[in-house]
């Protein structure tokens, strides 16, 4: 069952991404004084991601338009392109039927998302509410933090 499980959600991706304290945390001496650093806040410009993955890793990161939003509309687009990665990236496993896991915003249980989710054979699994119960929600933040650093880098070097 577990090899069956695609993971979806959304995040909103800054243009630059300040140092969080557990990535500048540094070992000093206890008589060394302690470095004080300003306050920065987060880039105004940002975009929205919506991220795939499995057990295996990432299948898919789709950045959408600048200024946007996820509607059912544009939910039902997106989900469109992690059908196309699963078939590059896990032969077999469409064969073997999905089971998405993702929230129950508004988009996600849309009609026109269900309607969909049903003509591909996906099966939706109701999202735990605890932490225990699933890992995979939960661990967003350290992919969101990949995807974050690795869009900085790109829009730094544009």
């Amino acid at each position: 069952m577990l090899s069956r499980i695609v993971t979806g959600d959304e995040t909103w991706v800054p243009h630059i991404t300040p140092e969080s304290k557990q990535q500048s945390m540094e070992w000093r001496h206890t008589h060394f004084p302690v470095r004080v650093k300003a306050k920065q806040t987060l880039s105004q410009c940002k975009i929205m991601a919506s991220v795939f993955w499995d057990r295996h890793g990432v299948l898919l990161v789709d950045f959408m338009q600048r200024g946007t939003t996820i509607n059912a509309v544009a939910y039902v687009q997106t989900l469109r392109n992690p059908r196309r990665a699963i078939q590059n990236k896990r032969r077999g496993m469409l064969t073997e039927g999905i089971l998405l896991l993702h929230d129950n915003a508004r988009p996600h249980t849309a009609a026109q998302t269900l309607a969909l989710l049903d003509t591909f054979g996906w099966e939706v699994l109701d999202t735990p509410t605890t932490p225990t119960l699933c890992r995979a929600i939960f661990s967003f933040s350290a992919i969101s933090n990949i995807i974050s650093a690795a869009t900085t880098t790109t829009m730094t070097k544009a």
